[in-house]
Parts: C-alpha cells; structure tokens; sequence
C-alpha cells in the first residue's frame, strides 16, 4: 500500500514518526497550503537529524510535497515516487521552518570544514611529495654529472669546454663560435614536418636543408657519395626501426629473402624491432651468439642478402663486436653464395667521429677500420654528447626501392611529399632538429676534444690505483674497462661507489669494471684512489 502511494524511503523511524509519514502524502492532497507548511514543520521537528536528512530534506535544500494536480498523481507503481513530486516555490522556501534551515546550515558549515581540512592535508601531502621528488632529481643531477654506467646528457658543461676548446686550442675565429653559441641558446622548434599528418612546409628554416652542411657531416661521418644520405631520427631506435622497415620494404620488392644477423653483443632495441616482423613473408631474423655460434646452421642460398649487424659499442653490455669472429661470419656467407652487406651500430660514439678514435681500442682497430669503409650505413645517437638526436647515414646504391628516387636528396632536399624511401616507409610522424646541429661542422674538432680528455682521464686513474694491485686498462672509445685480475676488488669497489659514480661491473665478466670517461666527471679517479688508501689502511 505505501509503495502504491509512493511513500517516502524511511528506515530509521519510531513507529508513532512512521504513522505522520505514511499520512503525509494523503493530507498533502487534502488539506489547504498553510496547513501543509504546518505538518511539515511538526514532522521535521520530531524527527532525528540523520533521520530529517534521509526523509525532508533535498540536497538543494527544499521540500517536496505532492501535488494537488490530478493529472501530475501517481499513476503507475514504478514511477509514482518521480512523477508525483513538486518543488515548493522561492517564495515559500521562508516558511518551511526554522529547524530544516538551521539543521542544512550546520551540516553546510561541517561539510565545508571537512573540505577544508581535506583539502590542508592533500597539500600537505602534495608538498611531501615534491619534496622527495626534488631530492630524487637533485641526486640523478649530480649521478648524470659524474656518471659512468649510462648514457649522459652533459651537454651544457661539455659545451661551455668544447667552445674554448675551438677558441683556444683549434684557433676558431670568435666570430664563428659566437654564431654557434647564438644557435645553441636558441629554441628551434621541430619545423622539419614529417611523413604523415602536420607536415610543415618550412623547408627554409631547417638546419638540414644546408646542401654543403649535409656534404659536409656525411663525408666527416660515413663517406662523400652521390647515393650517401644522411636523415635524423629523433632516437636510436627510431633510427633503427627506420632502417628495418627499409629492408623489409626492399625485400618486398624484390620478392626475395633478406636475412638480418644479429649478434648476441647487438642492443636490445634491434631484437625489439626485429620481433614486430616475425611473420613478414621475406624479412628473417637471425641471431646469433657471439663466440659460440656459427652460420653453418643457417641456410643461405646463392642471391641471398644477409645484413649483419656490428655494434661498436653497445651501451648496455659495454662490449662491442670481437672483429675476428665478426669477420669469420661474414666469410661463411659469402662462401655459401650469399651477398652480404655491413651495418654500424656506433650509437655510442655519439658526436665523434668513429673512425677517428679507433687508436683508442684495443681490440683489432685495422679489422674495424676496414669493417667502416665497407659499410652500407652507420648510426650514430649524437643526443649523448650534445642534445642533438639520431643521425643514420645510409649508401642506397644497392636498393632497388630507391632506385626511382636518384635525384632525390630525402629531407635534406624535400621536407614533405615524395622523400626518400628511408623516410617514407619509417613508421615515425617528425624529423627533430636542433639548434646545436651546427656543432658537427666541427666533429673532428670535437673527436680530438675527446680524445684528449679521455687520455687525461686514463693517466689519473692510473695514478690513483696503487702499484700493487693487478689490473689492466682496456680502452674501448668511448668506454674504458678496468680488467682486475681479482674479482673481489671489482665487486666491491663497485658495491661501495655505486650509488655516488653508477659504477658497474659486466655480468659476463665479473672482473672487469666499466667507465664512462667524460670531461665532467675526472673526479671519480680521486674516489677510486681515495677508496684504495681507506681499504689498505
């Protein structure tokens, strides 16, 4: 019966309160206004305050009554509660009562504490937070600072030596480096488009629309040919990813096999890339253990291409490629008639120049050397000297896909529309550029910069290692390891000044510990001093 009149919800009522109730909607059709405002006045007043809230009183704080209307009365059982309800007027609002006004204030004047205090500690909190993040980015500072384990970004203070390097030592006029120092401070935004979608025509402001500078980088870098491009990613592995989908593109043209060796020692961004084309139909990877595995079990016919892939130095593993075993490799495939081709991963030269430093590894430079001349492509992440981004270079000459674009130069000479096929089939929307791009003018320059504070380097930390302790200095430009010829004093040097200098030791070879010379963090030779004279004391 009371869902029928369409009664209000009430649970938490005396069963005298529950007789008024149930009355109410039934005198609000019979009886006169006044004598409504009355009931309402004597119910709300007997009811508790939990129990007002639930029975009276709106959100809006006003009071609904049924109305007189016949047509606007319940008339079905499901929607006699919503249909039946009207809204008291803001004239009658007044002289509801006096208990139902003060009841909604108080509650109004808790729940706007209550926000208060809510809102204080969610501050409060928000603050202690910050605070703790800040502490978290003041120590990645100082960590990138003087870091050893991973790529830096120590461009500004690299800079700041790099350009009185040039006044200095190389004799570059001061005109010539203010301009430099000009672009540097400036913001370039990415106004080299892309390949799809917002493609800006703006071809004169990018930096790599310069014919003679784009000459210029890829003779210093790869080597001056009509076919030899030059595109920049905004990472490594856009880089990568580029170049993989330009091989598959190839061998979807040619309707033949291209095999892709990857070596163990290969950064894990190869294998990541190399898993999305796992069923193209032409495009196969092969990996391949460095040391242990062979090509024998790889079937290679005659006319087959296989691109091998050979790291320089690998950021992760800090091992680069054993050059003889590369070479063994690459022997077996051309025996067994395949046409086998070269790329440099040498991502962590970052803005020196590769063939130029390789006097400082000790391992095979004349094999390496040649392994650079006859490559078909090189990429290199300038991001880590000098917040540039990826530079891939490329030798088209044996692509068939781009054949049709001979006159073509890719972004350097086209920003948008038909650029070349490196650009068209990569999977990537913008092309960065840099204000600091005009600093590979000077890559040699920049090697030799290098290079010499490396050497500085090496001479301190020889210094600072006691003449009784057996180890051996292994330059791997840009990374020097540390062989020792006990395991102990690897593993806990590094245990000990982790956490100032990120050193790390290889999982594959336990004594050898592997740093990151740069001109901003020498002091890690005196900490590595310091730490043999607190042991042997």
């Amino acid at each position: 019966e009371s869902e029928h009149l369409g009664l209000w919800p009430c649970t938490r009522t005396t069963p005298h309160k529950m007789l008024i109730f149930r009355l109410l909607p039934v005198a609000a059709a019979l009886i006169s206004p006044s004598a409504k405002r009355q009931l309402h006045t004597i119910c709300y007043d007997s009811a508790k305050p939990s129990e007002r809230e639930v029975v009276f009183v709106p959100k809006n704080n006003v009071l609904p009554i049924y109305s007189t209307d016949a047509e606007s009365r319940p008339s079905t059982k499901t929607s006699a509660q919503d249909d039946s309800r009207q809204w008291l007027a803001a004239d009658e609002k007044k002289n509801v009562g006096v208990a139902a006004t003060e009841w909604r204030a108080a509650a109004a004047d808790a729940e706007a504490a209550e926000q208060v205090d809510g809102a204080a500690a969610a501050d409060q909190e928000s603050l202690a937070m910050v605070r703790s993040l800040f502490g978290r980015f003041s120590r990645g500072q100082e960590l990138l600072r003087r870091n050893h384990g991973v790529p830096v970004l120590h461009q500004q203070a690299v800079l700041d030596q790099f350009i009185d390097y040039l006044n200095v030592a190389c004799r570059v006029p001061a005109e010539t480096t203010e301009l430099l120092s000009r672009m540097r401070q400036g913001a370039l935004m990415n106004s080299a488009g892309g390949t799809s979608g917002g493609r800006l025509q703006m071809t004169l402001a990018c930096l790599c629309k310069e014919p003679a500078f784009v000459e210029r980088v890829t003779e210093t870098f790869f080597r001056a040919s009509p076919t030899s491009r030059l595109e920049l990613f905004p990472s490594t592995t856009k880089s990568v990813e580029a170049f993989v989908s330009l091989l598959a593109r190839e061998a979807e043209t040619r309707e033949r096999p291209i095999k892709l060796l990857l070596p163990s020692d290969a950064h894990y961004a190869w294998f990541k890339v190399c898993e999305a084309y796992d069923r193209h139909p032409y495009l196969r990877t092969v990996p391949l253990d460095v040391g242990d595995g062979s090509l024998g079990a790889t079937r290679l016919r005659p006319g087959d291409t296989l691109v091998a892939i050979f790291t320089l130095a690998n950021t992760v593993s800090g091992r680069a490629t054993e050059p003889d075993w590369f070479a063994q490799q690459l022997g077996a495939a051309a025996a067994a008639g395949a046409d086998v081709k070269v790329f440099v991963d040498a991502a962590l030269s970052g803005c020196c120049v590769a063939r130029d430093s390789l006097g400082h590894r000790a391992e095979s430079p004349q094999a390496v050397s040649a392994i650079l001349d006859s490559s078909i492509g090189l990429v290199q992440s300038t991001f880590k000297d000098y917040g540039l981004s990826s530079m891939l270079f490329l030798d088209d000459a044996w692509l068939e896909c781009c054949q049709d674009l001979e006159g073509d130069r890719g972004l350097a000479a086209k920003v948008a529309g038909g650029s070349h096929a490196l650009i068209r089939y990569a999977p990537v929307t913008s092309i960065p550029e840099s204000p600091t791009l005009p600093f590979l003018l000077f890559a040699r320059e920049y090697t030799r910069f290098r290079l010499e504070s490396f050497d500085a380097f090496a001479a301190k930390l020889r210094a600072a290692i006691p003449p009784g302790v057996a180890y051996e200095l292994r330059p791997l430009f840009p990374l020097l390891h540390v062989d020792f010829a006990d395991e102990a004093v690897a593993a806990d040097l590094a245990r000990d000044l982790v956490a100032t200098y990120s050193l790390i030791t290889i999982d594959a070879e336990p004594t050898v510990l592997r740093l990151w010379p740069t001109p901003t963090n020498h002091d890690v030779a005196d900490a590595i001093g310091e730490w043999f004279r607190r042991r042997r004391g």
